[in-house]
């Protein structure tokens, strides 16, 4: 029998663990450059615009009605153009003191659904082109053949449509070439649509890379893979959040992010979920504090995301409010990469190097919300900067050595700067400090003075304006109300509270103001009551939104075929459900028992604050998906893992079975659960009349 010497098989494994960091190499580099050649369409939507100055006009549909236009500068020389009612036509005027220059006009319309455009030069007057639009068709180029000094663009409706609308036009536009306006250049693969590259064939490529490079790091020598990870993997996570953007925002065959903030969060009331911290921010660098319209301080947010936003107005532009918001997006995505470096730095210092790489690639990979300007896009890179911290902290625990302060005090400026952002991470933050400091309670003082310099800050701040102190917000009433609702009932307010649904509750009830504190206290008091009135729904409403959130809630953020690759194939509440059964075996084998619920404590200890309160459909939930992430993978690249498998295999056995149980009957119990009245509307302790809560549909 012939056989292969030892030191061949050696030459041969080195020859082929060469061939799989070489192939590893290359799929990191054309993913990452995938995600680097979208940054101008995602930002900017086009190239510049010729520069022209723009003017307009508009008749509505009812004469007795007064008509406006509203026009928003998009970029150099693309705008925004919208009548402020139902619109029979619009007139548009511009100018430019290079018009030789205007060679393709750029527009797009998303209202009505179809409109016809004319252009109209004004030095004779007669007619020049028209373009019938389709908002179905997005963008469309026409040809300017000539080049008066102005030019006249009138827009009519085609057809009223079954009830009137404003004319908006969302993209207009001169520009001298037609590159970059219809589609985005490629080096190859240019005969590709830009709706079926960007949105199934670039995703599903780049996603199997990613698995491929999960599966390849194992066999890349440790050595070679530590040090350049944080690095790799911060500009992986930019390169990916940016295919997803480009997914959702792409200007090719959809609106870009310019556009659709200007058509949405920068004209809608100052305060909605999407503008509340961009007005924040935009006002404090306009010098007029961290205020909403007309100076309010938000009655339910905390300062941190205003502060966010504007900062990254400082860095990026601030000139309008959509400036903010571009900016704003713009941090968000460094923001989330750099987290992801300074993660992946301290995760070496105790997971083996391809654990990292696969935590690293797999929160990169997850759906985001860096595309939304609300505060929850930052939570994820906050939570992951408290997981760096614990890591760090881990580490040195590990060593036998004394923790210094500085790494304490890092552990709770994370967990401050969450507090900063949203209050709901109180409860997690004192129990971690709790098992943290039970040996050296004097270092509480440390997330004590942290809170408390943040809170009375900013209970000043809101108190020079409203009147009302509190060290956080005074929402925990509306959340807990709302909350109520997000579970089908016979309820009045079942799946569709909202805030004006809470005010107008307050204001009938009670003689409190919703937003103050006391209003808030009584809100508290009265679903307090409610839950000892209907126990039934209490223990309904928390189990069905625990059941939303291991049904994949846990991983908010819009999905795209870069997900779906795999969320498509396999069921979020399976991938729930194994990485639970790795983190429930880790914990009964007795395998890094105390790093592993440390690094899940939101899966703990945030998470089902959200089946009492409001969970907006799983959007505060990003940190409890980085955390399981973060603590059940690992473990399973770690060779003592298997051997304290082996050393107590019917405690592994025990804790398998026991998820495996529970994911067989966890839905079959949430149906009988929602199917049962008695149950349900079961009032054993207290009279439901004398609740003001206790209405019904």
């Amino acid at each position: 029998m012939i056989g292969i010497a030892p030191s061949s098989r050696s030459w041969l494994g080195r020859v082929g663990r060469a061939v799989v960091g070489v192939e590893l190499v290359i799929a990191v580099a054309v993913i990452i450059y995938a995600g680097l050649h979208d940054v101008d369409a995602v930002f900017s939507g086009s190239p510049p615009g010729i520069p022209a100055r723009i003017a307009a006009s508009c008749r509505a549909i009812d004469s007795a009605a007064s008509c406006s236009v509203v026009i928003d500068e998009l970029n150099p020389g693309r705008y925004r153009v919208a009548t402020s009612v139902a619109a029979a036509s619009m007139t548009i005027d511009l100018s430019a003191d290079r018009p030789e220059r205007w060679r393709y006009l750029l527009s797009r319309v998303s209202q009505p659904n179809q409109l016809r455009l004319e252009l109209d030069p004004l030095d004779d007057g007669t007619h020049g082109d028209a373009v019938t639009l389709n908002e179905s068709a997005g963008r469309t180029v026409t040809d300017v053949h000539s080049a008066p000094a102005r030019l006249w663009l009138t827009s009519q409706l085609v057809s009223d449509g079954p009830q009137p609308t404003p004319i908006v036009l969302d993209e207009l536009g001169l520009f001298d070439s037609r590159d970059r306006l219809l589609s985005d250049p490629r080096p190859i693969f240019s005969s590709i649509p830009p709706l079926r590259y960007h949105t199934m064939l670039l995703p599903r490529a780049i996603a199997a890379m990613c698995l491929f490079t999960v599966i390849a790091a194992p066999l890349v020598s440790g050595r070679l893979l530590k040090p350049a990870t944080p690095i790799v993997l911060a500009a992986l996570c930019f390169s990916l959040c940016l295919i997803d953007l480009t997914a959702w925002f792409s200007p090719y065959f959809t609106r870009d992010l310019r556009t659709v903030f200007a058509g949405g969060a920068v004209h809608d009331t100052p305060g909605s979920n999407l503008n509340g911290g961009l007005w924040q921010g935009f006002n404090l660098l306009q010098g007029k504090g961290l205020t909403l319209d007309d100076g309010v301080v938000p009655w339910e947010r905390m300062p941190g995301y205003g502060l966010f936003c504007s900062l990254a107005g400082a860095l990026f532009g601030h000139r309008t409010l959509l400036d903010v918001a571009m900016s704003t997006v713009w941090l968000q995505v460094l923001f989330y990469s750099a987290s992801l470096g300074v993660f992946a730095w301290a995760a070496g210092l105790v997971f083996p190097p391809a654990a990292v790489w696969a935590v690293g690639v797999l929160i990169a990979w997850l759906p985001k919300e860096v595309g939304l300007t609300q505060v929850d896009a930052v939570i994820a890179p906050v939570a992951l900067l408290i997981l760096a911290a614990l890591c760090v902290r881990s580490r040195i625990v590990r060593d036998g050595r004394a923790v210094p302060v500085g790494a304490d005090l890092a552990v709770h400026l994370a967990f401050a700067l969450w507090f900063a952002m949203r209050p709901d991470v109180l409860p997690g933050w004192v129990i971690v400090a709790l098992v943290l400091h039970w040996r050296h309670w004097r270092r509480l003082l440390i997330p004590v003075a942290l809170f408390l310099a943040i809170g009375t800050a900013w209970g000043t701040y809101k108190a020079q304006h409203h009147r009302d102190f509190s060290l956080t917000t005074t929402s925990a009433g509306a959340s807990l109300f709302c909350g109520l609702y997000e579970v089908p009932s016979r309820f009045r307010f079942a799946m569709a509270c909202t805030d004006e649904t809470y005010f107008d509750w307050v204001r009938q009830h009670s003689p409190y103001i919703a937003q103050s504190a006391a209003g808030n206290s009584f809100a508290t008091r009265e679903v307090l009551k409610f839950w000892l009135t209907y126990p039934g729904h209490f223990v309904v409403m928390v189990y069905h939104k625990m059941m939303q959130a291991l049904d994949g809630d846990i991983w908010p953020g819009f999905p795209t075929q870069l997900q779906v690759f795999v969320f498509g194939a396999i069921r979020r509440y399976s991938l729930v459900m194994a990485l639970l059964a790795s983190l429930a075996v880790s914990l009964a084998v007795g395998h890094e028992r105390r790093r592993t619920l440390l690094l899940s404590w939101p899966l703990w200890l945030d998470a089902p604050l959200f089946w009492i309160m409001f969970a907006s459909l799983g959007r505060f939930y990003s940190a409890v998906g980085i955390s399981l992430v973060v603590a059940a993978v690992p473990p399973l690249f770690e060779t003592p893992f298997y051997a304290s498998i082996a050393a107590r295999p019917w405690r592994a056995a025990s804790a398998l079975g026991g998820v495996c149980l529970f994911a067989l009957a966890a839905w079959p119990v949430h149906r009988w659960l929602l199917n049962n009245d008695a149950f349900h509307y079961w009032t054993p302790l207290l009279d439901p009349s004398a609740s003001p809560l206790n209405l019904f549909k």
